[in-house]
């Protein structure tokens, strides 16, 4: 009988392997998501009308950058050695940078031929050896960086999925009105406070109906 033992990436029990299949098709989600993203960031470059977007004065002493100052941060390229300057390389690692790290890692250790420094690429490889990627101790900080790298580029690029409180339908675990949709997202219903409650659109609408016919009853 195989041992029970907590994903490595949620913490939670999975049986028969190291990372569970929710959190596997997650980060799935989030390597699909990255190439779309890449193209919104470059098509983000010019400053948004009325100023710079980092809540400071656009006025300068100097000349001003050709784009925005945190989007040519994400596409630019990453620092080959430690960064010591304050003024250099403000901010998140690159978005490149973060895929070609973990290209290198996982072509160096599955003895793979590397491939070239491209969004599509990079992810295709990533996407290919997920299942090996899954199984190693290092998953989960794979996950958060990619995860960091979305949600970065999303507030950049303003496509971060809008959060909706599903209201008047309690949460089936914890029993609070913590039920929550994203769109676009992948889940009917979530709960805000139990990670394991992800509902498609046949549970929620049965939970619904339920909920409803238990009021109608005590009515």
């Amino acid at each position: 009988m195989t041992a029970i033992r907590p994903c490595l990436v949620c913490g939670e029990h999975n049986e028969w392997t190291k990372t569970c299949d929710r959190c596997r098709s997650q980060i799935r989600g989030v390597l699909a998501q990255l190439p779309m993203q890449y193209t919104y960031l470059s098509m983000s470059r010019q400053p948004v009308q009325g100023g710079g977007t980092d809540g400071r004065s656009s006025t300068r002493l100097h000349a001003p950058l050709p784009g925005r100052e945190d989007t040519l941060n994400l596409l630019g390229p990453a620092a080959r050695q430690n960064v010591t300057d304050a003024q250099d390389q403000t901010g998140p690692v690159p978005f490149l940078a973060v895929l070609e790290t973990w290209c290198e890692a996982v072509a160096e250790e599955r003895y793979l031929t590397p491939v070239r420094r491209h969004v599509t690429a990079m992810t295709a490889l990533l996407t290919a050896h997920l299942g090996w990627i899954c199984e190693q101790p290092w998953v989960r900080d794979f996950e958060e960086e990619l995860r960091e790298l979305l949600k970065t580029s999303q507030r950049i690029t303003m496509t971060e999925p809008r959060k909706e409180l599903l209201r008047g339908v309690t949460c089936p675990s914890c029993e609070g009105l913590t039920l929550i949709r994203y769109f676009p997202g992948d889940w009917a219903a979530e709960c805000a406070l139990c990670s394991a409650v992800r509902l498609d659109q046949h549970d929620y609408d049965l939970l619904v109906q339920s909920q409803a016919a238990k009021l109608t009853v005590e009515a």
